[in-house]
Protein backbone atom coordinates (compact mmCIF):
# COMPACT_ATOMS: atom_id res chain seq x y z
CA UNK A 1 0.00 0.00 0.00
CA UNK A 2 1.20 3.56 -1.04
CA UNK A 3 2.10 6.43 1.89
CA UNK A 4 1.03 9.56 1.28
CA UNK A 5 2.15 12.62 2.91
CA UNK A 6 0.07 15.33 3.42
CA UNK A 7 1.60 18.12 5.01
CA UNK A 8 -0.92 21.03 6.92
CA UNK A 9 -0.58 24.03 8.06
CA UNK A 10 2.77 25.09 7.07
CA UNK A 11 4.08 27.35 9.49
CA UNK A 12 3.76 25.03 12.26
CA UNK A 13 5.30 21.59 10.18
CA UNK A 14 1.80 19.68 10.45
CA UNK A 15 2.42 16.80 8.65
CA UNK A 16 0.27 13.50 7.86
CA UNK A 17 0.45 10.33 6.67
CA UNK A 18 -2.23 8.61 5.06
CA UNK A 19 -3.12 5.75 2.67
CA UNK A 20 -5.99 5.72 0.14
CA UNK A 21 -7.28 2.30 -1.16
CA UNK A 22 -9.78 1.49 -3.65
CA UNK A 23 -12.21 -0.58 -2.51
CA UNK A 24 -14.78 -2.01 -5.13
CA UNK A 25 -18.05 -3.88 -5.45
CA UNK A 26 -19.69 -1.42 -2.60
CA UNK A 27 -22.89 0.07 -3.02
CA UNK A 28 -24.19 3.14 -1.28
CA UNK A 29 -21.20 4.12 -0.08
CA UNK A 30 -19.32 7.78 -0.72
CA UNK A 31 -15.75 8.39 -0.83
CA UNK A 32 -13.32 9.19 0.47
CA UNK A 33 -14.02 7.77 4.20
CA UNK A 34 -12.03 7.45 6.45
CA UNK A 35 -12.35 3.96 8.49
CA UNK A 36 -9.19 4.22 10.61
CA UNK A 37 -6.46 6.32 12.67
CA UNK A 38 -4.26 6.36 14.94
CA UNK A 39 -5.57 9.29 17.25
CA UNK A 40 -7.75 12.63 17.40
CA UNK A 41 -7.12 15.47 15.96
CA UNK A 42 -5.31 17.66 18.10
CA UNK A 43 -7.17 21.12 19.26
CA UNK A 44 -6.42 24.02 17.01
CA UNK A 45 -3.87 26.17 17.43
CA UNK A 46 -1.66 23.86 19.84
CA UNK A 47 1.40 24.91 18.76
CA UNK A 48 2.52 22.37 15.90
CA UNK A 49 3.71 18.83 16.54
CA UNK A 50 6.20 19.82 19.81
CA UNK A 51 2.80 21.64 20.89
CA UNK A 52 1.00 18.64 20.82
CA UNK A 53 3.56 16.85 23.19
CA UNK A 54 3.93 19.20 25.50
CA UNK A 55 -0.20 19.61 25.25
CA UNK A 56 -0.35 15.58 25.94
CA UNK A 57 2.32 15.56 28.79
CA UNK A 58 0.14 18.12 30.79
CA UNK A 59 -2.92 16.52 29.84
CA UNK A 60 -1.87 13.04 31.10
CA UNK A 61 -0.42 14.85 34.26
CA UNK A 62 -2.78 15.66 36.59
CA UNK A 63 -0.48 16.57 39.23
CA UNK A 64 0.88 19.68 36.43
CA UNK A 65 0.14 23.25 37.68
CA UNK A 66 -1.56 23.91 33.84
CA UNK A 67 -3.51 20.45 33.41
CA UNK A 68 -6.92 21.65 35.04
CA UNK A 69 -6.73 24.78 32.75
CA UNK A 70 -5.92 22.76 29.53
CA UNK A 71 -8.53 20.37 30.28
CA UNK A 72 -10.86 23.37 30.13
CA UNK A 73 -9.16 24.77 26.65
CA UNK A 74 -9.33 21.53 24.77
CA UNK A 75 -12.87 20.55 26.07
CA UNK A 76 -13.22 17.50 29.05
CA UNK A 77 -14.82 15.16 26.76
CA UNK A 78 -11.48 16.00 24.28
CA UNK A 79 -9.99 11.89 24.26
CA UNK A 80 -6.53 12.12 22.52
CA UNK A 81 -6.41 8.29 21.99
CA UNK A 82 -9.92 8.11 20.43
CA UNK A 83 -10.64 8.74 16.64
CA UNK A 84 -14.01 9.08 15.22
CA UNK A 85 -14.19 8.39 11.63
CA UNK A 86 -16.96 10.45 10.95
CA UNK A 87 -15.54 13.13 11.72
CA UNK A 88 -12.47 12.88 9.58
CA UNK A 89 -14.61 12.05 6.75
CA UNK A 90 -16.36 15.53 7.24
CA UNK A 91 -13.08 16.97 7.46
CA UNK A 92 -11.59 15.03 4.04
CA UNK A 93 -14.48 16.04 2.21
CA UNK A 94 -14.18 19.53 3.52
CA UNK A 95 -10.94 19.59 2.03
CA UNK A 96 -11.45 18.37 -1.26
CA UNK A 97 -14.18 20.66 -2.09
CA UNK A 98 -12.23 23.80 -1.39
CA UNK A 99 -9.25 22.70 -3.53
CA UNK A 100 -11.48 21.90 -6.63
CA UNK A 101 -9.31 19.29 -7.69
CA UNK A 102 -5.88 20.88 -6.02
CA UNK A 103 -4.78 17.83 -4.20
CA UNK A 104 -2.97 14.96 -5.84
CA UNK A 105 -3.72 11.65 -4.63
CA UNK A 106 -1.63 8.23 -5.45
CA UNK A 107 -4.46 5.57 -5.44
CA UNK A 108 -3.17 1.71 -5.42
CA UNK A 109 -5.08 -0.47 -7.70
Amino acid sequence: MKINMYEYDFGNGWVHEFSLKRVAGETRTRYPSCIDGARNAPPEDVGGPFGYAEFLMVWHDPSHEDHESMRRWAGRKFDPERIEPEISTKAIRKALRRCRGGYRFGIEG
